[in-house]
C-alpha cells in the first residue's frame, strides 16, 4: 500500500506544476510515458485517469486563456472604434479584426443601401478587385440570406453548396478569389429588421467548417462593428450638416457685405459698371452686363473674352442658367429683373464652374445691377421727357421758331443736326408698347421720343436711317407691336416736321399693306407714297373706277357682292370649286354672279391683261380705303 501511494504522492503534484508552467501537450505525453515506464503494470490504469484529466484541465484553460485572448482583443477593437469617426476606417479596422480573430484569408462587409439592395463595401485579403462593388437582393447569396433571416449563417464550401441561392456575379468572384467556408453574421443596432445596417462575412480559401464559438465571435465582434458604424455614419451626417450651416453662414456673411457695398455703391452715384466691378471682385471673374437686345452694357478688356449669349429669351423665367461653350468656357448667368419684365443678364465665364456660393452672390448682385440701371433709366427718361416735349413743340406748326431754337439750346438739342425720325404707330391696343419702344430706341441711340398727334415720335440726331431701323429690329425683334416708317432728316425745323410726314405716311402705308408689325425706310414704300399721295391719289381713283366702278356702284345700289365676288375668283386663279369654298355660296349662286359681272364688265374679263388690270385695281380700291381709315 505504501508503495502504491509512493508514485500518486510524487505524481499528482507533477502533474499540477506542469499545468502551472503551461506546459506543452508532447510535454505532458512525454511525462506520462516515464510514469508508465518506471511504474507497476498496476498503476497504469490510474495514472492514465491522471493523464486524461490533467489533458481536460488543460484544454480548459485553453479555452479560457482564447476567451480571454478574444475578449481582450474585442474590447481593444471596441476601444478603437469608438474613436473613429469616417465610416470607411471603420470598416477597415472590422475587416482586418475579423481576419485576425478567425484566422481567415478573407473578410468583406456588405451594407445596405438606401433602395435595398446589398452591396459589398470593402475587402480586406482579397486578391483583386472582383469582390468589391458586388451588389444583390435581399435573399441572394449567403449574405442575402443573412440579411433576410436575422440570423448568421456559414458553409462548409460556398461553390457546392447548392442550399445558397446562386448569383452569376457572386459566383464568378468567389471563384476568382478561390473561396471555399464562408461565414457570415448580421450588422444589427437594434431588433428591428430595419436595424439591419449589413452583413460582415469571414471567408477561407479551402472549405472549412466554422464552430460556434467561432460565430459567436464573429457576431460579437459584428455587434460592436455596427454600433461603431452607426455612429460614425451620424458624426458624418452631424460633421456634414455644420459643414453646410457654417457654408451657409459664410455665404450669408458674403451675401451681406456684397450687399451693404453695393448699396453704397448706387447710392453714392455709381453705374452700371461700377456695380459690375464690384461683383467681379466678390465672384472672382469677369462679369458682363448685357441688356435686353445683347449689348454690353459695361464694355472694356475684362469683358471682352465673356461669350454674349445670343438668346436672351432664356432669361425669361428670370432664373439663374449655366452652360458649357464648345471653347470650353463655364458660362453663368443670372437674369436682371426689372418692373417691366428682364431687363438683361449678368454673364461670367469660367474655366471650371462656379460654386454655389459664387452663384448666389452673382444672384446678390444681379438686384443691385437692376437698381443701378433703374435708376439711370429714370435719369434717362426725365432727359427724355424734357426733350419730347421739345420734340413736340417743334412738330407744331405756329410756333415761334427763335423761341423754340433758345429752348432747344437751354436742353442741349441740336435742331439743326441732321440725322433720323421715326413714326410707330400707335394702331390697336399697342399704345403702350409702341411708346416703350420708342423710348428704348431713342435711349439707345441718343436721341428722344414723345407723343404727338396719336403716334410716338424719335428723333434721332447723327443716326442713319439704316442705322435706326436695325436697331428697332434688334431691340423689339422681327415683330414689332405696330408699324414705324423711318425718314431721313436733313436738320432743321422745317425739315424735321417734313420728315415726320413722310414717316408717318410710310407707317400708314405699311398698315395698309397688312405690313402693320413691321419697320420701313420711306424709300421701301415710296411706289405707294407716291400713287397715293396728292398729286397720284386723283389718278389711281379715276383707274379704279373705270376697271370695276360698275360694279362698285352696282353693289352699293343693290346691297350685292359682286366686287368680293369678283376679287376673290381671281384670287382662286379663277378656280369655281375653291371660290365657293372661299365664299360659302352654292356653285349656281357663283355661277349668277359671274354671269352679272360678264354683264357689267363686258365678255373679255377673265383674259389674262383684264384680269391683271382688274386685280391691280382691286388692290388699289383696298389700300386706298384702308388709308382713308387709318389717316
Amino acid at each position: 500500500m505504501n508503495a502504491s501511494a509512493g508514485p500518486e504522492r510524487s505524481g499528482v503534484p507533477d502533474w499540477l506544476r506542469m499545468l502551472d508552467d503551461d506546459v506543452s501537450a508532447n510535454e505532458i505525453e512525454e511525462h506520462r510515458a516515464r510514469l508508465l515506464a518506471e511504474a507497476p503494470a498496476e498503476r497504469h490504469a490510474a495514472l492514465q485517469t491522471e493523464v486524461d484529466l490533467v489533458r481536460t484541465i488543460r484544454d480548459r484553460l485553453d479555452e479560457r486563456r482564447r476567451v480571454a485572448r478574444e475578449l481582450a482583443a474585442l474590447n481593444d477593437l471596441a476601444r478603437r472604434l469608438a474613436t473613429l469617426h469616417d465610416p470607411a476606417d471603420v470598416l477597415q479596422q472590422v475587416a482586418v479584426q475579423a481576419r485576425q480573430l478567425l484566422a481567415v484569408d478573407v473578410a468583406y462587409i456588405m451594407l445596405r443601401q438606401p433602395d435595398g439592395m446589398l452591396r459589398i463595401e470593402y475587402a480586406d485579403g482579397s486578391m483583386g478587385s472582383a469582390l468589391t462593388g458586388i451588389e444583390l437582393h435581399e435573399g441572394e447569396g449567403l449574405g442575402g440570406e443573412v440579411v433576410r433571416t436575422g440570423r448568421p449563417m456559414w458553409t462548409r464550401s460556398y461553390l457546392t453548396d447548392e442550399s445558397i441561392a446562386r448569383l452569376p456575379a457572386g459566383d464568378a468572384a468567389a471563384v476568382s478569389e478561390q473561396l471555399g467556408g464562408i461565414v457570415g453574421v448580421p450588422l444589427r443596432v437594434g431588433a428591428e429588421p430595419t436595424d439591419t445596417l449589413g452583413v460582415l462575412l469571414a471567408a477561407d480559401r479551402r472549405p472549412r467548417r466554422f464552430h460556434e464559438h467561432e460565430i459567436e465571435l464573429l457576431a460579437a465582434l459584428a455587434a460592436h462593428a455596427a454600433v461603431a458604424l452607426r455612429n460614425a455614419t451620424l458624426f458624418e451626417s452631424y460633421q456634414a450638416a455644420l459643414d453646410e450651416v457654417s457654408e451657409s453662414n459664410t455665404t450669408l456673411q458674403q451675401a451681406s457685405e456684397l450687399r451693404e457695398t453695393l448699396a453704397d455703391v448706387v447710392v453714392r452715384g455709381g453705374g452700371v459698371a461700377d456695380v459690375a466691378d464690384v461683383i467681379a471682385r466678390a465672384v472672382g471673374a469677369a462679369v458682363a452686363v448685357v441688356d435686353r437686345t445683347g449689348e454690353v452694357l459695361n464694355p472694356g478688356p475684362s469683358v471682352a473674352e465673356v461669350p454674349v449669349p445670343d438668346d436672351l429669351s432664356r432669361f425669361d423665367d428670370a432664373r439663374t442658367h449655366t452652360w458649357e461653350t464648345e471653347s470650353g468656357h463655364h458660362v453663368s448667368a443670372t437674369a436682371i429683373a426689372l418692373r417691366d419684365g428682364v431687363g438683361g443678364a449678368l454673364v461670367v465665364a469660367t474655366s471650371a464652374p462656379m460654386s454655389p456660393n459664387a452663384l448666389r452672390l452673382l444672384e446678390t448682385g444681379a438686384v443691385a445691377v437692376a437698381l443701378a440701371v433703374v435708376s439711370e433709366r429714370a435719369v434717362a427718361l426725365a432727359e427724355l421727357r424734357s426733350r419730347g416735349e421739345l420734340l413736340a413743340a417743334a412738330l407744331t406748326s405756329g410756333l415761334d421758331e427763335a423761341g423754340l431754337r433758345r429752348r432747344a439750346r437751354a436742353a442741349g438739342v441740336d435742331l439743326d443736326a441732321s440725322g433720323s425720325v421715326l413714326v410707330l404707330d400707335h394702331g390697336v391696343e399697342a399704345e403702350r408698347a409702341q411708346r416703350r419702344l420708342g423710348e428704348r430706341v431713342a435711349a439707345a441711340l441718343g436721341g428722344w421720343s414723345a407723343d404727338h398727334a396719336g403716334h410716338t415720335v424719335v428723333l434721332l440726331p447723327r443716326v442713319e436711317p439704316v442705322v435706326a431701323r436695325d436697331r428697332v429690329v434688334r431691340v423689339e425683334g422681327p415683330e414689332l407691336p405696330g408699324a414705324v416708317g423711318v425718314a431721313v432728316w436733313p436738320g432743321g425745323v422745317t425739315a424735321l416736321r417734313a420728315a415726320h410726314e413722310s414717316a408717318r405716311q410710310t407707317a400708314a402705308l405699311l398698315v395698309a399693306l397688312d405690313r402693320g408689325h413691321s419697320c420701313a425706310l420711306v424709300a421701301e414704300t415710296s411706289p405707294y407714297a407716291s400713287l397715293f399721295g396728292r398729286a397720284g391719289r386723283g389718278d389711281a381713283r379715276a383707274f379704279v373706277d373705270d376697271q370695276i366702278g360698275a360694279l362698285v356702284r352696282h353693289d352699293a345700289e343693290r346691297n350685292r357682292h359682286l366686287v368680293d365676288t369678283l376679287e376673290t375668283y381671281l384670287g382662286q386663279a379663277q378656280h369655281h370649286a375653291r371660290t365657293c369654298a372661299a365664299l360659302h355660296v352654292h356653285v349656281n349662286t357663283l355661277y349668277q354672279r359671274l354671269d352679272r359681272i360678264t354683264e357689267l364688265l363686258g365678255d373679255d374679263w377673265r383674259g389674262t391683261d383684264r384680269a391683271l388690270e382688274l386685280q391691280l385695281a382691286l388692290r388699289l380700291r383696298r389700300l386706298a380705303e384702308r388709308l382713308d381709315t387709318h389717316g
